[in-house]
Formats: C-alpha cells, sequence, structure tokens
C-alpha cells in the first residue's frame, strides 16, 4: 500500500501493516513531523519476538530528515 500527498502525508506498506508520515504545520510557523506505525496479521505473534527494536533507527531518520528540511528552508 502507498499513498502520497506531497507536503503532507506518506504511507507506506504492505499486508502486514503500514507506516504513516505526516507533516503538520505549527501556529508559530514550526512544522511537526509525526509517525505511526501499525503491524499485524495473523501470523504476526509468530514471529514478533524475532523483530529487533527500530528505535535508533527511527530517531537518526527523523535527525537527518529535520536537519535536511532546516537546510532547505535557510536557502528560500
Amino acid at each position: 500500500m502507498k499513498e502520497f500527498h506531497p507536503e503532507n502525508k506518506l504511507v507506506w506498506g504492505d499486508a502486514m501493516g503500514n507506516r504513516i508520515y505526516m507533516l503538520n504545520k505549527n501556529g508559530n510557523g514550526s512544522i511537526l513531523l509525526s509517525m505511526t506505525e501499525k503491524i499485524g496479521g495473523p501470523l504476526f505473534p509468530l514471529f514478533a519476538k524475532m523483530i529487533p527494536s527500530f528505535d535508533k533507527s527511527f530517531e537518526k531518520f527523523v535527525a537527518d530528515l529535520k536537519k535536511e528540511a532546516e537546510s532547505i528552508m535557510k536557502t528560500k
């Protein structure tokens, strides 16, 4: 499943789940990035304990995204 709304929303996933990235403008001119993830399916409980934590990867992704977005905004 893929859904893309430029400057607002990206949904990426498959039959086992999806990840949704949202960009929302704050009243002060800043942008809030949020990410939600839903994983599941009938076979998920069989291998759920084998999936490592991706917290550090997600934190790095968001930090890099923030840095790039701020760099782009400085050029405008």
